[in-house]
């Protein structure tokens, strides 16, 4: 299958790329957001929130950021080194890579038709495709999400999974990109078994596991789409839709305590296996 990628340029894309590319053919990387660290974009980004959400609102999710990378997570480095190739600078991708600042652009657009692709492969960006790029390819473009879609749509799935307590939704979704965001047809979801000591604490460690531990199955999945010519998507239809975005320091604090306490009640009466879950809807949000 001839694919090209779109998303960040980091290790874990990197090295994902190289591991897709024994089976396939990756005709390039297209790195989007390649200033996405910058000062000035992290500003604009926060400012564009304030406008959206309003100053409190920024602020709190501001709070848990640093929380988040400062205390929640400063273990979770410890367990990169069980994946080191994943997660190590000055990978070199095995194709021609650009750094794209607008994928939208006709220069762009022009240069994936010419490449003539099966597929167009994303993971993790904040760009939102439009039509006019996501139809490009002959089965279209496609998306590896990390979290099950409908319930867990949207950010940080598996931090919001493991605060909830629903477990059998950790893993990643490979869906076909559409007008819906996190809403198109879905090629594949694998769960996730936690392993031992890896909790909320680890959750930006599990979601990339996940992925590594379902990259064979995904490359086979993209094999068994070229080799029908096709898919029948799974069906989602009577399952609960659910939209996330990103965790705040209240929210966590209130799941944090509502666990504890909910724990601690279900012991007491033999239900410690049922905890109540916390939804946060946000319909078209994006970042």
């Amino acid at each position: 299958m001839k694919i090209i990628f779109i998303g960040r340029d980091n290790s874990f894309n990197r090295k994902y790329v190289n591991g897709l590319s024994e089976a396939h053919e990756i005709i390039c990387c297209l790195f989007v957001e390649p200033g996405r660290n910058s000062i000035q974009e992290r500003v604009a980004k926060i400012k564009s929130r304030i406008k959206r959400y309003g100053l409190l609102q920024v602020i709190n999710e501001l709070a848990f950021h640093v929380f988040d990378r400062c205390l929640l997570r400063r273990n979770e480095k410890k367990l990169h080194l069980k994946n080191s190739d994943y997660f190590i600078n000055g990978i070199e991708v095995k194709c021609p890579a650009f750094n794209v600042e607008n994928i939208h652009s006709n220069y762009w657009l022009n240069y994936i038709n010419l490449q003539r692709p099966d597929i167009i492969l994303n993971i993790c960006c904040s760009v939102i495709f439009q039509p006019k790029l996501y139809n490009l390819p002959k089965f279209g473009t496609f998306t590896i999400h990390e979290g099950i879609t409908p319930e867990y749509k949207g950010l940080h799935s598996s931090l919001w999974a493991l605060m909830n307590k629903d477990f059998e939704y950790i893993g990643f979704t490979v869906l076909k990109i559409d007008e819906k965001i996190d809403g198109g047809d879905v090629l594949l979801q694998k769960r996730y078994n936690l392993q031992s000591g890896e909790n909320h604490k680890t959750w930006s460690w599990i979601s990339h596991n996940s992925l590594i531990e379902g990259l064979q199955t995904i490359s086979n999945a993209l094999k068994k789409l070229e080799h029908d010519n096709g898919f029948t998507p799974l069906n989602v239809e009577n399952r609960t839709v659910n939209y996330y975005t990103w965790m705040t320091m209240t929210m966590f604090i209130h799941l944090y305590i509502k666990n504890k306490f909910r724990f601690k009640h279900l012991v007491q009466h033999g239900r410690s296996n049922s905890l109540p879950r916390t939804v946060v809807r946000m319909d078209n949000d994006s970042f």
